[in-house]
């Protein structure tokens, strides 16, 4: 593969980025469905698990085949070595910085939850009002 060594982690993290998502939409497509429809009768939706597992089967191929392909096209992998690259000179928050803004994020939430709550219920009375003075 092109440049191999120089962006290992960032394939391999993407590779089981591939299989989490693989395996979610395994556990959450096909066998959520067999459970659903596993009535009591005995029987199941065996056509629905089938399909289940065909679809995730062919999503995880798909993203794996894209992602070995990815490797050795020499754009790509300079791409990856470059996000690498760049994730070693981000400078991450401290933990009292962290704190602060999501302090921030939390009160902003807070106050553009009862903004919004307040326009709504000003719209409800006021449309009630409407249609009752229509009648």
């Amino acid at each position: 593969m092109y440049k191999w060594p120089q962006g290992r982690l960032i394939r391999v993290i993407a590779l089981l980025v591939v299989l989490v998502v693989a395996g979610d939409l395994a556990w959450t497509g096909s066998y959520a469905q067999f459970s659903t429809y596993f009535g009591a009768d005995g029987g199941g939706n065996v056509r629905q698990l089938v399909l289940g597992i065909v679809f995730t089967v062919l999503a995880l191929g798909v993203l794996i085949g894209g992602i070995a392909a990815a490797g050795f096209v020499a754009k790509s992998a300079d791409f990856l070595i470059e996000v690498e690259q760049e994730m070693v000179r981000v400078t991450w928050p401290t933990g009292p910085d962290l704190v602060r803004s999501t302090i921030v994020i939390a009160v902003m939430i807070i106050v553009l939850g009862i903004g919004i709550f307040a326009v709504d219920w000003v719209n409800l009375h006021l449309l009630e009002y409407l249609l009752q003075n229509k009648s």
